[in-house]
């Protein structure tokens, strides 16, 4: 089975436990801590919790005394539990993706991408945020990326569509009007 389809198949049951527990943000919270702490220092707890050279008795060791360090939702725990015994482990970055993805449906969110030549002060952040909610009427959790290729101006990623007000492809449609109708530019003079 594709890894994406059985980390949406995880994610759907932890979203649905976490409806019937009224914890969906709270979960999604957890296992973004515990993802936290799997890349803490260079990754050695990632590695033996996915390492096969383990045994499956020594991974659920490790990560018992991992969780017991943690004080996450007892629905996270008994996921990262079962996951270690499925052998499923590597998956994790795909389950929380799509755990990410379905509760922010369910919340009425979505996530953005905003790449900038520059880095935005909070009053202009602020500005695009409330754009990109009024555009997509829904709440907005931007990600503001500094992208030196860009000349200047912005690329708003917000799910699949693309909102692009960068110089660069002002420039480019323009050169391509230029070369559709060159002389639409002596007509203006």
């Amino acid at each position: 089975m594709a890894n994406g389809s059985l980390a949406r198949r995880y994610a759907r049951a932890l979203v649905s436990l976490g409806q019937e527990a009224g914890s969906v943000d709270q979960m999604v919270q957890d296992l973004d801590t515990f993802d936290e702490v799997l890349g803490l220092g260079d990754g050695t707890l990632r590695q033996a919790l996915c390492n096969p050279g383990l045994t499956n008795v020594e991974r659920k060791a490790i990560l018992e005394d991992v969780l017991k360090r943690l004080s996450l939702h007892k629905h996270i725990a008994n996921f990262l539990r079962l996951i270690v015994d499925k052998n499923r482990f590597e998956v994790l970055g795909d389950i929380r993706k799509a755990i990410h993805e379905m509760a922010d449906e369910l919340a009425g969110r979505v996530r953005a991408t905003v790449r900038t030549a520059h880095a935005l002060d909070a009053a202009m952040a602020k500005t695009v945020q409330a754009a990109l909610e009024q555009t997509t009427g829904k709440q907005v959790i931007v990600d503001f990326v500094v992208d030196s290729t860009l000349i200047g101006g912005m690329v708003a990623q917000v799910g699949d569509l693309s909102y692009d007000a960068s110089i660069r492809t002002r420039l480019e449609s323009l050169q391509q009007a230029l070369i559709r109708n060159p002389g639409a530019l002596t007509a203006e003079a």
